[in-house]
């Protein structure tokens, strides 16, 4: 390894990260592609390659099999998925990031974990999961020398995702409302100065119903969700008394949500 230098090529043409093995042989150098094998190139690639590992965790692919010419099955590519990796992977090369040197990310190395507060349910949302595992990924490959510029990226990264999904997986978009709906009639997001009011409390009870509707249609059907779904959907089950004792809230599911049902 060469002193400060993080990204190479091995003989085959694959990205080698000295810092991450993890990341060995992700991605391929093109020299047909005109693309430099300068670090942070190399970074570029890593990224887009991360990039796409982490969304069919968000997004899944259920195109249906097909058969090509010569009798191979294969499965079409998810345009959704693919249209958000393009936006996101441009979106991190187009930001302040993506100028940083590669040697920051060696003398600020990241340790795997977030220190960001999770205060509610929608920082366990499959959007706010999805975001978590893209954060990590920008602070293994960019290092944690800036804390302001990976936020500000973060923020861009959830906003694309949620305006994305709101059209194209509207599923994913409103597991996200809802959640936001409950944690406003907890105190969460209220804006200072201003009261939680009757109204409010309403369209929680309403959002929580719809949620423990879709927690079990997860629960009843898991492989027909994503992965980030799932997760969210154990989440709820372990920490929600409405679903695991559904019989103290009525047969609508639409009675008082008390404090205390704020389980984060």
């Amino acid at each position: 390894m060469i002193i400060n230098q993080r990204f190479a090529l091995n003989e085959d043409g694959y990205i080698i990260d000295n810092l991450n093995p993890a990341n060995n042989e992700k991605a391929e150098w093109f020299e047909q592609l005109g693309y430099p094998k300068d670090e942070k190139c190399l970074r570029e690639l890593l990224l887009w390659r991360r990039l796409g590992e982490l969304l069919p965790k968000l997004i899944m692919n259920t195109n249906p099999i097909k058969k090509s010419p010569d009798g191979e099955e294969y499965q079409p590519f998810c345009e959704e998925s693919g249209s958000i990796w393009i936006a996101l992977h441009n979106a991190i090369k187009a930001s302040h990031l993506n100028t940083l040197d590669v040697a920051l990310s060696l003398q600020h190395t990241f340790d795997g974990e977030l220190k960001r507060e999770q205060r509610g349910w929608q920082d366990f949302t499959s959007l706010s999961l999805f975001v978590d595992d893209v954060e990590r990924l920008l602070r293994d490959l960019y290092g944690e020398s800036d804390d302001q510029a990976i936020d500000r990226v973060r923020r861009a990264v959830f906003v694309i995702v949620e305006e994305f999904t709101q059209y194209l997986c509207k599923d994913l978009w409103q597991e996200h409302q809802v959640a936001q709906d409950i944690d406003y009639a907890c105190g969460i997001g209220v804006p200072e100065g201003c009261a939680i009011h009757g109204h409010d409390h309403g369209r929680a009870n309403r959002a929580a119903h719809d949620l423990s509707l879709r927690a079990r249609a997860v629960r009843a059907n898991p492989t027909a969700f994503s992965k980030y779904t799932v997760e969210f959907v154990n989440d709820l089950y372990a920490h929600w008394r409405r679903l695991t004792h559904p019989t103290e809230y009525g047969e609508s599911g639409l009675s008082a949500m008390p404090l205390e049902e704020c389980p984060f």
